[in-house]
């Protein structure tokens, strides 16, 4: 969930750039967490303690190690945004210092291990990484610092739909058809193949820029306008249209297969967490563009996700002066003369930063780092006014609601009689579908779960003889469930086996007997509560639910001074690859508009294909 993007509508940033709000993984801070070295204990068998399993590639720095008193930049929390944006700013020999309050990098894309089982917290489907010209902009970001994973390649993703059946076609277009033959009957074909080549001129504007050429000064003139120019033209030619929900191209094509519109209802709510209605035009053009093009292919970062944020934090560490702590967590962002100029850690240490203080963690936490400067009127009415604003959760008061959190099962499997290798009959991913019908569609309530065997792709996920699965519901699940409850009450212990049993189930459809399968002490269960806690989410959500012409998400500049943010609750949102895009726009705001022009030089994008 979570991995396809768009390079953006750049032009439309571009004319936006100078407002406070611009058109539309996981963070870390949490000034009221425990102290994390005293809490692990206090954990129920079945909710892991995330940071204390997690393997890190080298030895890290933490607070035990001397701190520097002063650096250029600080960034709070290692997400794949932050560790974006602070790898392309010691790439650029900007001093910066990452401060990660779990001791395991990675934010809601970490990984850990137990009992030799290696376990991912989040993304599981990457595509565009393991060719050598891509326009996703996390390739991007690696190309330009010199480090990355190993990717796998695979080609196939499994569905369970209602009736039973089931399919794990290739992606591309070599197959697919025939699943629209099968599942959709009459007219499924025709229909899709007509939606596609009606979203060719917006995916061609979807793809023309990339969102590495973003800034919001008056740089983007020479990093965009200039560098890009017919790039910029394609995509001022379809202008307004690609910020547009794609609800209304599918009423103009008059899509009336039920298997169709239920099958990219899904693929939007995958994406973004929100049906066709709500999903942004740019955000579909690119994914048909890359998901049904012949020879695509999945990757898969050998070692898994945690693999990514490695390779990231390498970026950071190669350079002198640029450091990535774990186990240090800021409690307050200092703010003297109106300008955030440092933060002070739990222990009370003191770092200052010269030229910015880059928060990665969500807004409603980063407004609580900044408490005591608000309260002792250090911070303007403007910026005030602007922290409400991104807290401001209430629709019908022009806010933006946060979406719903999720329930996750890990587990370790004896691997008896099971498949090696992926295949048609046996994938290493899949989604399960209950019910198209029930109130709320793809929305509503443990309707849609998505299984991962990464062990499938990458044997050494797991130990010989055994695989590592993954299930979860993607940002269905209510907070309102679970809120209020005691972790170390019966009732929370109950409610997370109807969770696992649920999960289960899912899992079951490809393994029968997985629970009977199941290691010892590798069964681990993760609620909403679990995100809150120890992924630093607020209310435990995915992110904003910013439904396309309705609502815009900020962009990275604020009105305090010397403070910017980064994240999934930043312009582009949600996803891999957009967290990616805002970590490399935050630090592109902090370059000069000749080191921004540099790292362009070493990105490779996809040639254009004349349609």
């Amino acid at each position: 969930m979570g991995q396809s993007s768009f390079s953006l509508a750049a032009a439309l940033l571009l004319l936006h750039s100078a407002s406070a709000f611009l058109p539309n993984g996981g963070t870390l801070q949490n000034s009221v967490v425990p102290n994390r070295r005293n809490s692990s204990h206090e954990l129920l068998a079945l909710e892991r303690p995330s940071w204390s399993l997690a393997a890190s590639a080298s030895r890290r720095a933490t607070p035990e190690d001397p701190l520097p008193q002063t650096v250029d930049v600080i960034v709070i929390g290692s997400g794949l945004a932050g560790l974006s944006c602070a790898a392309l700013l010691a790439h650029n020999r900007i001093s910066t210092l990452v401060l990660e309050s779990h001791d395991a990098v990675g934010g809601a894309a970490h990984g850990w291990t137990r009992r030799g089982f290696h376990f991912e917290s989040g993304p599981s489907l990457y595509s565009g990484f393991s060719t050598a010209e891509s326009p996703n902009p996390l390739k991007n970001i690696f190309q330009i610092i010199g480090e990355e994973p190993e990717w796998i390649t695979y080609d196939r993703w499994g569905t369970v739909l209602p009736n039973g059946k089931k399919f794990a076609a290739k992606i591309g277009p070599e197959e697919f058809g025939s699943v629209l033959d099968e599942h959709g009957g009459i007219g499924a074909r025709e229909e899709f193949d007509a939606l596609m080549k009606r979203m060719g001129p917006l995916s061609d504007a979807a793809q023309a820029l990339t969102s590495m050429a973003l800034r919001e000064d008056a740089g983007a003139l020479l990093t965009l306008v200039l560098r890009y120019p017919g790039e910029l033209f394609e995509t001022l030619k379809q202008g307004q249209a690609l910020n547009d929900p794609f609800g209304n191209i599918m009423e103009e094509m008059k899509i009336q297969n039920k298997f169709v519109k239920n099958w990219l209802d899904m693929l939007c709510f995958l994406l973004q967490g929100l049906p066709a209605a709500g999903t942004m035009n740019a955000v579909m053009a690119y994914m048909l563009a890359d998901w049904y093009r012949p020879g695509v292919t999945l990757d898969f970062p050998r070692g898994g996700s945690g693999a990514i944020a490695e390779a990231l934090a390498r970026g950071v560490e190669k350079h002198e002066g640029s450091r990535v702590c774990t186990s240090a967590h800021v409690e307050d962002i200092l703010v003297e003369n109106g300008r955030a100029c440092g933060v002070k850690l739990r222990d009370g240490t003191m770092i200052r930063a010269t030229k910015a203080v880059v928060s990665n963690a969500d807004p409603f936490i980063t407004k609580s780092l900044l408490s005591n400067s608000i309260r002792d009127g250090r911070t303007s009415t403007e910026f005030i006014e602007y922290m409400e604003r991104l807290t401001n959760t209430n629709d019908e008061e022009g806010g933006i609601p946060c979406l719903k959190s999720f329930i996750h099962i890990h587990a370790g499997i004896d691997a008896t009689g099971l498949p090696t290798t992926p295949s048609a009959d046996f994938p290493a991913q899949w989604a399960v579908v209950r019910d198209w019908d029930i109130p709320g569609g793809v929305e509503a309530p443990r309707n849609i779960v998505l299984c991962s065997m990464p062990s499938l792709i990458d044997p050494s996920m797991a130990p010989e003889g055994k695989h590592v699965l993954h299930a979860y519901v993607p940002a269905t699940e209510p907070y309102e469930w679970w809120e209020g409850l005691d972790r170390s009450s019966e009732e929370y212990r109950m409610k997370k086996e109807q969770a696992a049993d649920f999960l289960w189930s899912a899992i079951e459809e490809y393994v029968p007997d997985a629970r009977k399968r199941a290691v010892e002490g590798t069964v681990q269960i993760g609620t909403p509560l679990t995100h809150e806690r120890f992924l630093r989410r607020t209310m435990g959500a995915y992110g904003p639910r910013v439904q396309a012409g309705k609502q815009k998400l900020p962009g990275h500049k604020t009105p305090l001074e010397g403070l910017l943010l980064c994240g999934d609750y930043t312009f582009p949102g949600i996803g891999v690859p957009a967290t990616a895009a805002s970590g490399a726009i935050t630090a592109n705001n902090i370059l000069s508009v000749q080191q921004h022009l540099a790292m362009l030089d070493k990105i490779r994008l996809p040639k254009k294909v004349k349609r």
